[in-house]
């Protein structure tokens, strides 16, 4: 939730004000906003997954992830995924309202339909389907116990190739503007 409703309007208020044409006026690159934005809202996630990971077995009675360093190492990479894809979504869209309602109409399906919420095999096959087109899914089954193979991380590394392009795009864009 906080890579598509959190980092997207900080990325509006810094491309869509004048703190773009303070970073040209400095010489500062258009990237670097975008870089330290991401790099401090992928900290604040970690910190808070973190948290609560270690409150889960107090409040919730939650097992904990048989190993550790695989399911941080799963859930930095579909942290870094999804910021990728916010990131997208803060540099194409102008408008804080139209933000809003776009992020939640990508983030929403992504949960719903990931098997984050409950369990696939209550939904329908073409629901299936549809759900793993979004990173979440594959987010998902990467951090599952024994679930770290190149089977569940192919999708999640084109995808943010394919991110990493789109926001180089963009960012080219906004120098001409």
């Amino acid at each position: 939730m906080g890579a598509f409703i959190g980092l997207p309007p900080s990325l509006i208020e810094t491309y869509g004000s004048d703190v773009k044409k303070v970073y040209k006026a400095n010489g500062v690159p258009l990237y670097l906003g975008l870089i330290t934005m991401f790099l401090s809202t992928f900290v604040h996630l970690m910190i808070s997954c973190a948290i609560i990971l270690q409150l889960a077995p107090i409040l919730f009675e939650a097992a904990l992830p048989i190993q550790f360093p695989f399911f941080f190492f799963a859930l930095a990479i579909y942290i870094i995924v999804s910021l990728s894809i916010g990131s997208i979504l803060g540099l194409i869209v102008n408008n804080q309202a139209k933000l809003t309602m776009i992020a939640q109409l990508v983030f929403l399906p992504s949960i719903m339909l990931s098997g984050i919420m409950f369990p696939l095999n209550l939904l329908p096959d073409f629901l299936k389907t549809i759900g793993r087109i979004f990173p979440a899914s594959w987010g998902y089954r990467l951090m599952l116990d024994n679930g770290f193979c190149f089977e569940n991380l192919w999708y999640l590394i084109l995808v943010f190739c394919a991110a990493i392009i789109v926001c180089a795009i963009l960012l080219n864009k906004q120098k001409s503007k």
